[in-house]
């Protein structure tokens, strides 16, 4: 069935592609017989029916539906034109011009308001970030679009949209998130049939298996996007297959049919005029010409690869190619200018923020969540006053009314209990009646001894006054000294501020180089035993640098407003564990997470990624250095009325009273002879503390240990 259903697929095809050489000659015939907005729409169509594989012709007929859209003076053509012309530029490989047109037509879309322009032109200038290496404007830019589509319902270039988030995913190593939208991408193209764009997913998948050295996976979608492009006829998509192809028959050592694939893409590229392909061949041809020890060919292949990378402003290619050049001259034995190659890629790693692209790339969209989250939020409190101002008039009515109600009954009751009381004092007049006159006598005498205690209460309240008046003089001179003490902790605490925030700053710049260049020794290095001092040093400085990171937050915790947004705690455990895992070199490590995926939790997400990474790396520190057999954590939520439980189970650790007593000790004060309390449990109480949370230690009966964590449900 399945054979039948392929052979079905390949006769439309290629019935597809009998008539799709026509079609732009009969599209260009109707031109003649129309004027106005009509002309304009053919001339789109020209524009799609050519960019792909004739960018030249596609980027005249884009120029004539400008030119024609502002003599009608219809925005609306305006903006589309200017989007489809960017579009000509970016399948040219000419970036800055593609950026230039497309931010044009997102600028003429939000002021119509027009919502599908804006999302198209979104995705367009994301598109472009990508080729430009701008990661992190690229994912911005793509989420917005996104959003716009969703919201919308529109399905037209959603699967587009998909494909470059989950380029940008790839380019930061998110390899899971990458996958995600890679695949809802490809599904999309195949539900809608849109073949161009199911060989361009196809090519994506391809390549994040590549950077995943998945290579047999990544063949199989190279080779399914070359059959479709080769009876679909789309020379764009077929030259990245064919590349694709090419970079997996290196890794196979297969130097012939490596040359071969290049060689096609090449002269491909060349005749749709791909500039940031041609770069990307000549740069991949230098790799292949190394791998077979031609280290002078190769830096011929460099040269011309890094003359058009510069000229095109790629800045992702500069950077490969400067990697590559390094390696070549230390095959030359030119050390001195392998050196200082390396040295110029670590200074153009730096400047991109490649180190932190990962953490910026997981922020943004928490960013757009936040806002369309404050938007909502807005008009809720728009309807609340609403409803305040009625709930008010009302309440004002039942306070006017209540209190004079009671007040009646209470004047009732008590005129009730006085006439009574009254009643019953005048039987009691007559026979008090002698009673005060015998006591009269008494009373004379009292008043003679209240007026010597009066004289004696004048005198005592003078010397009060006088205690008052010394008292006052001594508070004084105590408050002002108070006053100086409390402004000179204010500014020694601010100076220990400034000395931690400085040195951290100064202390980053030497570990992230120490970082990168352990990176590359990881990569070019081949002694196993340099290898593993290597990979130790690198440890070692990320170890550092998440100290430093926290040193610093501590520092500046106290001045640090809460910002409240929703948790994905499952996200947020999983990637602080798998940083853990690697800091602290363990493989063989279960890590179980119970979570209920409609559980919905509000707080500052920047303080439980903190509170997270801290108690797993304490824990697995614990827990190695306790010589475990078997490593394994369970992580779950446990949700009370005003509060939630973050529970920590360490499976088959039991702890002594002893050592719980001092790993609670380590939680308010470090102590240096307990190995596994570090920096990290301080760090983690300033955090719970900051959310007014509570922290608890505790044994279950099978030997196992459970950290728990309480935090309030709203900040």
């Amino acid at each position: 069935m399945k054979v039948k259903l392929l052979y079905i697929t390949i006769g439309l095809i290629l019935s597809f592609q009998s008539f799709s050489e026509d079609k732009t000659d009969s599209i260009r015939n109707l031109l003649q017989d129309t004027d106005g907005q009509e002309t304009i729409d053919l001339l789109h169509q020209l524009v799609f029916e050519n960019w792909l594989n004739r960018p030249d012709s596609a980027q005249k007929y884009a120029e004539q539906a400008l030119f024609l859209s502002k003599k009608l003076n219809d925005q609306i053509s305006v903006s589309k034109s200017l989007r489809l012309l960017g579009g000509t530029y970016t399948y040219k490989g000419e970036f800055e011009d593609a950026l230039e047109y497309n931010l044009q037509a997102l600028e003429i879309a939000n002021q119509l308001n027009d919502s599908i322009l804006m999302h198209n032109a979104l995705n367009n200038i994301g598109f472009v970030y990508i080729s430009l290496g701008n990661y992190q404007n690229a994912l911005e830019y793509l989420m917005r679009s996104y959003e716009l589509k969703k919201k919308l319902g529109v399905k037209y270039g959603l699967e587009h949209t998909l494909n470059n988030i989950g380029l940008v995913y790839t380019e930061a190593r998110m390899f899971d998130s990458a996958h995600h939208y890679l695949q809802k991408g490809l599904n999309v193209a195949e539900e809608n049939e849109e073949y161009d764009l199911i060989i361009y997913s196809q090519n994506n998948v391809g390549n994040a298996h590549l950077v995943q050295l998945e290579f047999q996976k990544a063949k199989i979608y190279f080779q399914k996007s070359l059959e479709i492009a080769n009876a679909y006829k789309n020379n764009n998509w077929e030259a990245v297959a064919l590349q694709g192809m090419g970079q997996v028959m290196l890794e196979y050592q297969d130097f012939d049919s490596a040359q071969y694939f290049f060689n096609k893409s090449f002269t491909i590229r060349e005749s749709i005029k791909d500039q940031k392909g041609m770069a990307e061949i000549y740069l991949w041809r230098a790799r292949l010409l190394l791998s077979q020890n031609q280290e002078r060919e190769s830096l011929t292949f460099l040269d011309k690869s890094d003359s058009i990378a510069e000229k095109i402003k790629a800045n992702d290619l500069t950077i490969k190619i400067c990697e590559v050049r390094a390696k070549v001259y230390q095959n030359l034995g030119d050390l001195n200018k392998a050196n200082e190659l390396l040295e110029m890629n670590l200074k153009m790693k730096d400047s991109l923020y490649v180190n932190v692209l990962g953490r910026n790339l997981s922020l943004i969209p928490l960013k757009l969540e936040e806002n369309k989250n404050r938007m909502l939020l807005e008009v809720s409190e728009i309807a609340l006053k609403e409803k305040s101002f009625q709930n008010l008039v009302y309440i004002s009515i039942l306070i006017l009314i209540i209190p004079f109600s009671i007040l009646l009954i209470l004047i009732y009751q008590r005129n009730k209990k006085i006439n009574k009381t009254l009643k019953k004092q005048n039987d009691k007049v007559e026979s008090q009646k002698e009673e005060i006159e015998t006591q009269k006598e008494y009373l004379e005498l009292n008043l003679k001894e209240l007026n010597r205690a009066k004289n004696v209460i004048s005198q005592q309240k003078d010397e009060l006054e006088i205690l008052n008046e010394q008292l006052a003089g001594t508070v004084d001179k105590r408050n002002i000294e108070l006053k100086s003490v409390n402004e000179r902790l204010r500014n020694t605490s601010l100076e220990l501020d400034n000395f931690i925030y400085k040195s951290s700053h100064d202390i980053k710049g030497p570990i992230v180089r120490l970082m990168g260049i352990c990176d590359l020794a990881l990569q070019d290095v081949e002694d196993a035993k340099a290898l593993n001092y290597f990979s130790m040093l690198d440890k070692a400085a990320l170890r550092l640098n998440v100290i430093i990171e926290e040193l610093k937050l501590i520092s500046e915790l106290h001045e640090k407003p809460l910002e409240n947004s929703q948790i994905d705690f499952r996200t947020i455990v999983q990637e602080s564990f798998n940083e853990v895992a690697y800091i602290e070199n363990i493989k063989n490590f279960d890590l179980i997470i119970n979570l209920d995926r409609n559980f919905i939790f509000y707080s500052d997400e920047s303080l439980i990624r903190l509170i997270t990474f801290n108690i797993l790396q304490n824990s697995l520190q614990f827990m190695k250095s306790e010589n475990l057999k078997a490593y394994k954590i369970e992580f779950s939520l446990s949700p009370q009325t005003q509060s939630i439980s973050l529970i920590f189970k360490l499976h088959n650790l039991q702890l002594i009273d002893e050592e719980s007593n001092k790993l609670m000790n380590g939680f308010s004060k470090a102590q240096k002879e307990f190995e596994n309390i570090s920096i990290g449990l301080y760090t983690v109480k300033q955090c719970i503390q900051k959310l007014n949370g509570d922290f608890n230690i505790h044994s279950e009966a099978q030997k196992h240990t459970i950290f728990e964590i309480k935090l309030p449900k709203s900040i």
